[in-house]
């Protein structure tokens, strides 16, 4: 009797652990929920990869959408919210992440809109207040009529009420020139 006790207790054990594990997918050691919600919607991951600069492993990168998407363009231009998910592999100095971010900006934006939207850049830079730290999490979500919303470790840090901004915050991993084309082909799906 209490082997037949036993035995169902590790079965159902090992069922919690295997549901647990199918309802995540991790990558380089990083654990992604398959879903999430956000502003009322469930998202679902859409793709991941590893942001890698000069061969090093920098981050984990997640892209969060209501449906599958596997064009960047298509992801940026959705009407419902989605998510970049960022988990830090390494330590690395807020001017080195920061002036990335500004990169991917400028790689996303034309001239005359880097004039147009001179303020929601500095504001965008100043979320982020110090140096980010292994493990690190950080998520920029863009929400219709929000625009977008960043946290750091699930504390929100600012938002910047324009969609068009949001578009371009996302469009530095999805754009044309993303900040890596391999991490950018992982997000949209493609391993």
């Amino acid at each position: 009797m209490h082997q037949l006790i036993a035995t169902l207790i590790l079965g159902l054990a090992l069922a919690a652990v295997s549901q647990a594990a199918a309802d995540t997918r991790e990558v380089e050691g990083v654990e992604l929920p398959e879903r999430i919600e956000l502003a009322d919607t469930e998202l679902l991951l859409n793709g991941a990869g590893v942001r890698t600069r000069f061969f090093v492993r920098v981050y984990v990168g997640a892209l969060y959408t209501s449906e599958p998407v596997s064009d960047g363009a298509a992801a940026i231009a959705m009407e419902a919210p989605r998510r970049i998910h960022l988990e830090l592999l390494r330590n690395v100095g807020r001017d080195t992440m920061v002036d990335a971010l500004v990169d991917g900006l400028d790689n996303a934006m034309s001239e005359a809109e880097r004039v147009q939207y001179a303020d929601e850049i500095d504001r965008f830079k100043g979320f982020f207040g110090g140096d980010f730290q292994q493990g690190d999490r950080g998520t920029m979500d863009a929400i219709p009529g929000i625009g977008l919303v960043v946290s750091m470790n699930g504390e929100e840090v600012g938002r910047i009420e324009s969609d068009s901004f949001a578009g371009f915050v996302l469009a530095i991993w999805l754009g044309e020139e993303p900040a890596d084309r391999r991490l950018k082909r992982g997000m949209l799906g493609g391993g």
